[in-house]
């Protein structure tokens, strides 16, 4: 591990556990506790950026580094994928593929299928009994039902279904906006990043025999290609490619192995250097020119500068003492604002984000607490 003191001459150089991280390989083999608050910041910008179309206040806020072409949600979410992609990248290339997956899934899997019926059923009963002043003919067997919507989402397919019993459609300001009911419109990027996962995992297996670098380089660059492919003739490409990755999995896995590709150079990545700085200029620069440019180079640029974000808050994320309840805040976000909105609780954005975020919070703690930890924490005792 690179360390900022050189050994005093003629005397071996002396372990030093806490010693400060050089490198981006270093902040992911420490297991920095910035990346758990920078998760959780990511998540509360989500929620932010989703409070003024949800409570009525006008258009999302613009990204920091793209105004004109990405909101901030989207900003938070290509954040979300970078970050994944260089520490789950990095994760399967040095662990065995069964064990990559039992940990991939059991971190995903049971609190977004709690997440999924917390939004068929006690949020859309909520909804539809406000809506008709009875409980009464909720529960159905239909397309748009709540079991339907149960199975379907537990497919994690890219094309969500959103409604349930068409709730929230004619009571809420969104759905009056948009004409359609979304009982948790935050859940259509988790099917894209078990995409992102499965193409990993299948690196892995290459990734032994033909090296880590020239694998992951070589990924990323068929992707890119393919990114190229769906701005030069969207229509052809995705007719060809379409059923197996259609054009967002392709923009948000490019995001998603730009940020592999920092992880397997992760030792020649200074945190502090001339990279994150050049990779935030490009970002900000990209950011005012097109919107392929904006998804794409500058939304990839942030694996090089959220490392560098995740060194400076390491020490306040140390107070989290490994509580992550990211996933839950980003989980629960959405359905809880969209009640809020329907029962019409504030005017004011401000008082409506504090509301939110306070509610979710408690939900995410319960889904970390009840579900999250515990099962990761089993399978961890069961492995040898």
């Amino acid at each position: 591990m690179t360390t900022l003191a050189e050994p005093s001459a003629g005397r071996p150089p002396r372990a030093d556990p806490i010693a400060r991280p050089v490198t981006v390989a270093d902040l992911i083999d420490q297991r920095s506790p910035g990346f758990d608050l920078l998760r959780l910041v990511l998540a509360f910008l989500v929620l932010v950026s989703h409070t003024w179309p949800l409570g009525g206040f006008g258009a999302e806020p613009g990204s920091p580094i793209a105004p004109g072409y990405l909101t901030l949600g989207g900003f938070a979410v290509a954040g979300f994928f970078a970050m994944s992609g260089l520490l789950v990248g990095r994760s399967a290339a040095r662990r065995p593929l069964g064990a990559f997956t039992r940990a991939r899934a059991l971190r995903i899997v049971p609190g977004y299928a709690v997440a999924v019926a917390f939004s068929a059923l006690p949020v859309a009963m909520l909804a539809w009994w406000h809506e008709r002043g009875s409980p009464s003919g909720f529960f159905s067997t239909s397309p748009n039902g709540s079991f339907a919507y149960i199975g379907r989402a537990l497919l994690f397919p890219t094309e969500m279904s959103y409604t349930v019993r068409d709730v929230f459609a004619t009571s809420t300001p969104y759905g009056l906006t948009t004409g359609e009911s979304y009982v948790n419109g935050s859940l259509w990027t988790l099917p894209y990043e078990m995409r992102c996962y499965l193409v990993v995992g299948l690196l892995a297996l290459v990734i032994h025999r033909w090296g880590e670098r020239r694998t992951v380089i070589t990924a990323w660059a068929v992707t890119a290609a393919l990114a190229l492919a769906y701005y030069a003739d969207a229509e052809l490409t995705g007719f060809v490619i379409g059923p197996v990755a259609d054009e967002t999995l392709v923009m948000l896995l490019f995001v998603f192995l730009t940020g592999s590709l920092v992880g397997a150079f992760g030792d020649r990545v200074r945190l502090v250097g001339w990279m994150p700085l050049v990779a935030l200029g490009v970002a900000l620069v990209v950011g005012r020119w097109s919107l392929f440019l904006s998804e794409h180079l500058g939304t990839a640029a942030l694996a090089l500068v959220l490392p560098t974000v995740a060194l400076a808050i390491a020490p306040l994320g140390a107070r989290l003492r490994g509580v992550d309840l990211s996933y839950g805040m980003y989980l629960y976000a959405w359905p809880v604002q969209q009640l809020l909105a329907m029962y019409a609780v504030t005017t004011n954005a401000a008082v409506f984000v504090v509301v939110a975020t306070a509610i979710t919070a408690v939900l995410a703690t319960g889904s970390w607490f009840g579900i999250e930890r515990p099962l990761m924490h089993r399978w961890k005792r069961a492995t040898p």
